[in-house]
């Protein structure tokens, strides 16, 4: 496989015969959504701060676990909150409570936020040749309405949300399709991704932005932007094919 794949180190669009590894190498590539296709972390830690406004003393420990536990389910983040940090007891009426609000501030920013640079050069590039997935921790119908009013429904094999964990939703997958783990490979920002993956010993690429600590351990392959998963994937894919 060459170093670099065409229609995506450049940010154009792929010719067909461009990718010729592609099918060989690949079953399929499982995205998370926030902070790998879309620039909607900073959106999201700043609602959770604003939902939590009442604790000011607390305000440092909620935003530090909201970006530990990134690609969590937002409604299991609530219930750590209230029991770990606030301690005290959150009823199902609150904890909806949040959900809603959460939902109402969010979701039009992350309508109208930045794609990750070379997100879009990807996705056209790669979604007629093997199946993509979204595979996110934000619940799945208010993922599916940011996906389709965003234009990128089409580019998607399945999209996949809360209230099921990541590494429930990758099992189902490769059972259903008869997917073989080491030729899916999962790009995520998160700890909670590469614990998903590797929870089924698929390949991991690491999304970490210019500027910020990666959470992953030493030896992950990590990328900047989605500019750079062309030769993460060509390396990946050499050392998963001589592996097995």
């Amino acid at each position: 496989m060459p170093n670099g794949w065409p229609g995506v180190n450049d940010g154009l669009d792929a010719m067909p015969n461009s990718w010729p590894d592609v099918n060989d190498g690949l079953d399929a590539i499982l995205f998370d959504f926030d902070g790998v296709l879309v620039e909607s972390v900073d959106i999201k830690s700043t609602v959770f701060c604003a939902l939590f406004a009442d604790w000011p003393d607390h305000r440092d420990a909620i935003l530090s676990l909201h970006e530990r536990h990134g690609g969590l389910s937002r409604l299991v983040k609530f219930d750590m909150i209230y029991r770990d940090i606030l301690k005290v007891p959150l009823s199902d009426d609150r904890r909806a409570d949040l959900a809603r609000r959460f939902a109402g501030l969010v979701l039009e920013q992350v309508v109208a936020c930045p794609m990750v640079a070379g997100a879009e050069a990807v996705l056209r590039a790669l979604a007629p040749r093997l199946p993509l997935e979204v595979v996110s921790g934000t619940p799945e119908p208010e993922l599916r309405e940011i996906i389709a009013r965003r234009g990128l429904t089409p580019y998607f094999h399945g999209i996949h949300g809360s209230p099921r964990g990541k590494a429930e939703i990758i099992g189902d997958r490769l059972a259903r399709f008869g997917w073989r783990a080491r030729r899916v490979v999962m790009v995520g920002d998160a700890l909670t991704d590469h614990e998903a993956a590797r929870a089924h010993g698929l390949p991991f690429v690491g999304r970490v932005p210019a500027g910020r600590a990666s959470p992953f351990p030493p030896g992950t392959r990590l990328i900047g932007t989605l500019t750079e998963l062309a030769p993460a994937l060509a390396s990946l894919y050499g050392t998963e094919r001589a592996a097995s």
